[in-house]
């Protein structure tokens, strides 16, 4: 029997070819036990914890923090203590660490002295937040003199990496949107430029944008008066309340586009470009737009048709909070045949959604608010809602676009219909 084995990067999802690592938990040299939290890697879809395949000592990390693997690639080799010294990234006198179920290291088996223990320095007058990083990089720090407390983590939700503390960053500086790694650039005039590389989910945003304006856009835009939309929000309000159920009018929004889905199917589809193939979906998986810390991310509602509002509402709601905290599955984050986004919950009156690939068609909804209209001939003020869809013009005509949108219009005037 072998006395090492070679643990490589696993597929975490439908379509997921790499993964950025985001921390090990375990160092070189600690003993770690089977299904023990390993390492954690960032998708372009979620923040997923990786397991130990066995039990043994770590003897090798082949990929650090910060840099990509690929499915397949080597991560990591456990075995034996001692056997394989080349994949050793310690000293060899050091000693193996045996490390919780939490991976934390347990108490009084640290080769660590009590004194290199990081310490938190409070100012009374000005209290600090205890910096999120891990025990290897506190150690790291405590090692090096650097103060946590002063350094800008370029982690998911500012944690600090190992790899900030071989350029660290001054927390007096201007800081970096979470995900985006910073290295300072001195120029002539004194001040100080940012060279920002780009990381996890918005490097996989990035990738994911220029793959979508491949795509000829084809978009409409629309106003509709809101005034019977929001009366049936107001109806339905109390009822959802009294179940404790948040209620606002976006899975009104989500049924008007499934029905407009059900009369026009062409834009219920994906496109394979590669091999010119149009599939086309015979139940409904809306994806919803939501913004996170670190960027958009789009959880996908798995046959939505066939949910009633009551259920509909609840799963919105429900996988809206999984994408805002990172925590949803690959499988809640994948599949998706139309998406919608609602840039009006930001204050936003109107923008162009881009169609995320491979999907055919995206619809947008802007801010609803009040304008001079006429009606009869006679001017006055409604609540309008702005509607912009994009269809792909390989699959969509400027026919099948104008059907589509009518019918998301006429569901959101006569909302009753949704209810049908």
């Amino acid at each position: 029997m072998s006395d090492h084995i070679e643990f490589h990067m696993p597929d975490v999802g439908e379509g997921i070819a790499e993964a950025e690592i985001l921390e090990w938990f375990v160092e070189v040299g600690q003993t770690v036990t089977e299904d023990q939290p390993l390492v954690q890697v960032e998708t372009d879809k979620s923040i997923v914890e990786i397991p130990a395949p066995a039990s043994g000592t770590l003897l090798k990390q082949a990929v650090p923090e910060g840099k990509l693997a690929r499915v397949e690639e080597l991560l990591a080799i456990i075995g034996e203590p001692g056997a394989l010294d080349e994949h050793v990234d310690v000293p060899k006198d050091s000693a193996p660490v045996p490390l919780d179920a939490d991976g934390e290291t347990k108490t009084g088996s640290s080769p660590v002295s009590s004194s290199a223990v990081p310490t938190e320095v409070s100012d009374p007058a000005k209290p600090r937040r205890r910096p999120l990083a891990s025990p290897r990089t506190r150690r790291l720090a405590v090692q090096r003199g650097i103060d946590l407390t002063t350094i800008v983590g370029t982690g998911p939700h500012d944690r600090i990496l190992a790899s900030d503390l071989d350029n660290p960053v001054q927390a007096s500086s201007s800081s970096a949107t979470a995900g985006e790694a910073v290295r300072p650039l001195r120029v002539p005039s004194g001040r100080t430029d940012e060279v920002v590389e780009l990381r996890g989910l918005r490097r996989a945003i990035s990738r994911s944008m220029t793959e979508a304006l491949t795509i000829p856009h084809v978009t409409e835009f629309r106003e509709v008066d809101a005034t019977n939309l929001l009366a049936a929000r107001a109806a339905l309000k109390p009822i959802f309340e009294a179940k404790g159920v948040r209620f606002s009018v976006f899975p009104l929004l989500l049924k008007a586009v499934m029905r407009a889905l059900e009369i026009q199917p062409s834009m219920n589809a994906t496109y394979d470009a590669a091999t010119e193939t149009l599939t086309k979906h015979a139940g409904i998986h809306l994806g919803m737009a939501t913004a996170t810390d670190d960027g958009l991310i789009v959880p996908v509602v798995k046959d939505a048709d066939l949910l009633g509002l009551t259920d509909l509402t609840l799963e919105v709601e429900r996988l809206a909070e999984r994408a805002r905290t990172r925590t949803a599955k690959p499988e809640e984050l994948t599949g998706g045949s139309f998406t919608v986004t609602n840039f009006g919950s930001f204050g936003t009156w109107m923008g162009t959604p881009v169609i995320h690939p491979p999907e055919v068609a995206i619809a947008g909804f802007g801010r609803i608010s009040d304008k001079v209209v006429a009606v009869d001939g006679v001017a006055v003020v409604r609540p309008m809602l702005p509607i912009v869809v994009a269809a792909d013009h390989r699959i969509n005509d400027g026919a099948h676009l104008a059907t589509f949108v009518n019918a998301v219009a006429d569901a959101v005037a006569q909302p009753l219909l949704l209810l049908s």
